[in-house]
């Protein structure tokens, strides 16, 4: 049985005797058109209602416009030095140990003096960041000052250079760290803080083992 669309005209045969479409897309059409119709009629024409008249009016949508837009304007940044970062600049003016360590490095005996000195960038590090903790377990700098005693004890440290220039970093950092192991043993974690004289040595010497030991982490040394 044929039957013609009513929307398109276009004759066709239909599945079910209801059909008044051809296709889904003249349905959608057809109702796209009644609705766009309903819409314009409301908004155009008056409506009315029990004798008194009733103007209908439909808001037009809201502009994007008309949303105010708040855009930050870019502030030139403004550098502010303190004075921690002014007394770093200061120490690591002396260039004297970075030549001291660059001679150590080009002698006979340079794989016992890059053994030290990557392990101390190493160790360094892990003060540095524990500094900067909130809490610092006491097991973890147990560990720490293993670790400067085991490097004292090893044949690298008894074979490095004699103008190595970091021996007496080694020596008191180990010093401390026993101390402070010994004097909060009974407690599972601290506050680990240095003084402020501290922080900027071990800052300088990280500084200065970077410019010939890479990073590497604690769990990939050996110490003894």
């Amino acid at each position: 049985m044929e039957k013609e669309c009513l929307h398109c005209k276009k004759i066709y045969k239909i599945q079910r005797i209801d059909a008044i479409y051809c296709s889904r897309s003249c349905r959608q059409m057809a109702y796209m058109l009644r609705k766009a119709a309903a819409a314009k009629t409301i908004s155009s024409n008056e409506i009315l209602s029990g004798g008194n008249q009733i103007t209908t009016k439909i808001q037009p949508e809201k502009s994007m416009t008309e949303t105010p837009i708040f855009i930050k304007t870019a502030q030139k940044y403004i550098n502010h030095d303190s004075r921690f970062l002014q007394k770093i600049r200061l120490e690591t003016v002396d260039n004297d140990k970075l030549l001291a360590l660059n001679k150590c490095l080009k002698t006979h005996q340079d794989i016992h003096n890059y053994w030290i000195g990557q392990r101390l960038r190493c160790l360094i590090e892990c003060l540095l960041l524990f500094s900067e903790a909130n809490l610092t377990p006491v097991t973890d700098l147990m560990e720490l000052c293993n670790a400067f005693t085991y490097l004292r004890k090893s044949i690298h440290y008894q074979s490095m250079n004699e103008i190595f220039p970091y021996k007496t970093v080694i020596e008191n950092l180990n010093y401390k760290l026993k101390t402070l192991c010994l004097k909060c043993k009974k407690n599972e974690q601290i506050k680990f803080r240095m003084q402020e004289k501290d922080k900027i040595e071990l800052i300088v010497v990280r500084y200065e083992l970077a410019q010939f030991f890479r990073k590497e982490k604690f769990s990939q040394l050996n110490f003894e």
